[in-house]
């Protein structure tokens, strides 16, 4: 990711969601670099969440106060920055 790209995490997804819905949706509010719907390894199900790369910082308070409670696909879409992967020990 660049300098001033930003990830969102997103919450709530509906079970079929897939990744070009994130981006057509998010697409509509910012500038959207890539998206990811995390599939269970065991059977490829989705887990309900996702993340979304916007192209620029600046792009995400807005994005959130738009999404954050929204309803997609008859889900309540829960949105906020993500949280920085910690290492594991």
């Amino acid at each position: 990711m660049g300098s001033d790209e930003a990830t969102l995490y997103v919450a709530n997804l509906p079970w079929l969601t897939t990744e070009d819905d994130l981006v057509r949706l998010f697409g509509q509010f910012a500038d959207v670099v890539g998206a990811r719907v995390i599939q269970d390894k065991k059977t490829g199900r989705s887990r309900g969440y996702g993340f979304v790369d916007l192209a620029s910082a600046h792009q995400v308070s807005a994005v959130c106060s738009r999404l954050d409670g929204c309803e997609f696909s008859g889900r309540c879409l829960e949105v906020r920055p993500a949280r920085r992967k910690m290492p594991r020990q």
